[in-house]
């Protein structure tokens, strides 16, 4: 198999949308941290994924892995094939970290495809999985990932009704700036990544598709992010905070489908 993961900074991560399961099990650092402690391999994940979502005849597209260059911290991300709608796709993947830092978890999404901008909507509380050798013996993992499908078929309308609300609703001073003070307040991104997606918001070449609406203040988030944030898990957090911040401002009867920081 052609070797898809290239080294970028301290991971390695896939250019051609596609996963090399055979490169990550070389690669993934999977020797227990503990006596109570036991690893789940990545590569396992994706497989235990990709048939989770044949037997629900979904179709996985344009996966996308990143894989840290210790070998214990793993993302994937992979579209969900649609043709609903022409100018973004879901997404569902997940983070694999085995250093102790976080448990398993689903990452849902979506990936803009006129900028290429991948935004993160949540990261799902329920799907959360620690590595020890109760959870990995009994198979949790399987339903985990089970979970992780249903809560997807089950939120799918609602990402869908949140891009529809950012397309719909214009983007206006207050609204940006509400976004600014919610980014200063939380410290989440820094001074310089704030400066970023203001300069950003500014470029109409990247931003023309987006009409003026609410959607092309989340472009601009998401494209910094994901540019900015070298690593992945702390860029999907990051995105997850900016979509959850913008839908608090625009939708006061928003509810987030997982994980996010508290903007108050």
């Amino acid at each position: 198999m052609t070797n898809t993961m290239r080294l970028t900074k301290d991971w390695w991560k896939t250019e051609d949308g596609a996963t090399d399961l055979d490169f990550i099990r070389a690669h993934e650092e999977l020797s227990p941290l503990g006596r109570h402690h036991k690893c789940i391999s990545s590569a396992d994940l994706v497989t235990k994924f990709r048939e989770r979502a044949a037997s629900l005849n979904l179709k996985l597209k344009n996966e996308k892995a990143g894989l840290e260059k210790g070998g214990r911290k793993f993302m994937y991300l992979a579209e969900v094939e649609d043709d609903s709608h022409l100018d973004y796709a879901l997404t569902i993947g997940f983070r694999n970290f085995s250093d102790r830092t976080l448990s398993y978890s689903t990452i849902v999404g979506t990936q803009v495809f006129v900028c290429s901008n991948g935004v993160c909507n949540a990261i799902c509380k329920d799907s959360k999985m620690r590595h020890c050798i109760g959870n990995v013996d009994k198979n949790i993992v399987d339903r985990k990932i089970d979970l992780a499908f249903t809560r997807f078929i089950d939120d799918k309308d609602r990402i869908h009704g949140q891009i529809s609300t950012m397309k719909s609703t214009k983007l206006t001073d207050e609204i940006v700036g509400k976004f600014v003070k919610g980014l200063v307040n939380n410290q989440w991104l820094g001074a310089a990544n704030v400066m970023r997606i203001l300069e950003d918001l500014e470029n109409p070449e990247r931003n023309d598709h987006a009409d003026g609406s609410v959607m092309r203040l989340m472009n601009s988030a998401s494209h910094i992010t994901s540019h900015y944030i070298t690593n992945p898990n702390q860029g999907a957090m990051a995105s997850n905070f900016c979509n959850g911040l913008i839908m608090r401002i625009i939708s006061p009867d928003y509810a987030p489908l997982g994980d996010v920081i508290d903007v108050e």
